[in-house]
């Protein structure tokens, strides 16, 4: 196996031995060319998401301070509105509303009160 492996190696002149050798070089460096672009492309995008995550932490904080402080607006505005409300005097309600409520009760199938007369 050797011995024809050797002959067949005798068959080709130097200048082709000189030739492989070459096409050689380039496949390797070709190679190596490739594997170190690639790895380029990679610390690229690396450095882009990590430039987009610092970007996104800082809004999310921001995010996160704009929420607090709008659910205590938001809890002062709820208890303006429950104080205002608790400080009426109780009344019965207008016609309109008892009509409305009762159409409510009628659309839900539920059992009608008194107040719910025919007429209404």
């Amino acid at each position: 196996m050797i011995a024809l492996a050797i002959r067949i190696a005798r068959t080709f002149p130097p200048r082709t031995w000189l030739l492989f050798a070459v096409l050689a070089a380039f496949l390797i460096f070709g190679g190596y060319c490739a594997y170190r672009g690639a790895e380029g492309v990679r610390d690229r995008q690396e450095a882009k998401v990590a430039k987009v995550e610092a970007k996104a932490s800082s809004a999310r904080e921001t995010a996160a301070t704009t929420r607090a402080t709008d659910t205590t607006i938001i809890n002062a505005r709820e208890k303006e509105l429950s104080n205002a409300v608790s400080s009426l005097p109780d009344a019965a309600p207008s016609p309109r509303r008892v009509a409305l409520a009762c159409e409510r009760l009628r659309q839900q199938g539920s059992r009608l009160p008194a107040s719910c007369g025919p007429g209404r």
